[in-house]
């Protein structure tokens, strides 16, 4: 279980938004102050998240609470959505190849129309997937919440 540690900022039922900085190794690495991509995650990158999620749990409004997501979830979306559309452009990109090679049309470009459209319809049919089937194995759970929130300090 991935855990991070966040704050409630809105409470409705059983309904809590809550709200998580954003790390980025960006800060502890030594060539931060060289690094083009460093500068860019600072500039660009929202420095909070919000997820809502559905606990029995009572929770106040700026107390601060433990979330977490089960690595199985994340390991087998990162598959989903990086390794399968992957999959879908080379054999796309082969089967184009192979079939254009008997056209006028033998620029290795030429396959890359049909590869990209592929691989596009490919990752909107797995995002739909996960988006409707499988929504509950990937959802963040309230694990805990600590006793002194940032409230009543």
């Amino acid at each position: 279980m991935i855990k991070e540690t966040a704050t409630v900022v809105a409470v409705n039922g059983d309904t809590v938004t809550v709200e998580a900085a954003i790390k980025s190794t960006c800060n502890a690495c030594q060539a931060q102050s060289d690094c083009g991509t460093g500068v860019i995650s600072r500039a660009l990158a929202p420095k909070t998240q919000q997820l809502t999620l559905s606990t029995p749990m009572p929770v106040r409004i700026g107390q601060e609470v433990t979330v977490g997501i089960p690595e199985a979830g994340i390991l087998s979306a990162s598959v989903w959505l990086y390794l399968l559309p992957l999959i879908a452009f080379i054999g796309a990109y082969s089967l184009s190849i192979s079939l254009l090679s008997s056209t006028a049309f033998t620029h290795e470009l030429w396959a890359m129309l049909p590869s990209g459209l592929i691989t596009f319809f490919t990752y909107k049919l797995i995002a739909y997937k996960l988006h409707r089937v499988e929504r509950t194995k990937y959802q963040p759970v309230l694990l805990s919440q600590q006793e002194h929130s940032a409230v009543e300090r």
